[in-house]
C-alpha cells in the first residue's frame, strides 16, 4: 500500500517542484553588478563549453558507428560461415544420395542378370526344417 501511495505522490508532485534553484540567465555589461551570486562566463568560455559538448556528441556518434559496423561485420561473418557449412552439408548429402542411387542401380542390374537358381533348394530346406521341427516338438510333449 505504501508503494502505491509513494508512486501516486511521485506522479502527482514531480520532483522538479522541489528543486532549490532553477538556472538563471542575466546578460551583464562591463561594470554592471550581478543580480545573483554564481559563476560568470564570457562568450569564449560559453563557446568552448558548447564546442566541447558538440565534440563529445560527435565522438559518441562516431564510436557508436564504429561499434555498429563491427557488430554488423561479425554478424555477417557468422552468417557467411553458417551458409558455407549449410552448402557443404547439402553437397555431402547430395553426393551420398547419388552414390546410393548408383549402388541400388548396380545391385538391381546384378539381380536381373542372375536370377535365383537355387529356389528349389530353399523350398526343400524349408519343408525339411518344418517337418523336423514338428517331429521334435511332438517328442518333447510326449
Amino acid at each position: 500500500m505504501n508503494k502505491i501511495i509513494a508512486t501516486l505522490l511521485l506522479i502527482i508532485f514531480p520532483l522538479t517542484l522541489f528543486a532549490d534553484e532553477l538556472p538563471k540567465i542575466s546578460p551583464l555589461n562591463e561594470g554592471d553588478t550581478a543580480p545573483f551570486s554564481g559563476v560568470l562566463y564570457n562568450e569564449v568560455a560559453v563557446a568552448e563549453i558548447i564546442a566541447q559538448r558538440e565534440f563529445l556528441l560527435d565522438q559518441h556518434k562516431l564510436n557508436l558507428s564504429i561499434l555498429e559496423d563491427r557488430l554488423n561485420a561479425e554478424c555477417n561473418l557468422k552468417i557467411e560461415n553458417l551458409q558455407a557449412d549449410l552448402d557443404a552439408l547439402n553437397f555431402k548429402y547430395d553426393s551420398m544420395i547419388v552414390i546410393k542411387d548408383q549402388e541400388i542401380y548396380k545391385l538391381q542390374n546384378i539381380v536381373i542378370q542372375q536370377p535365383n537358381r537355387n529356389s528349389h533348394w530353399w523350398l526343400t530346406g524349408g519343408i525339411l526344417s518344418g517337418v523336423l521341427f514338428t517331429v521334435g516338438i511332438v517328442y518333447l510333449l510326449k
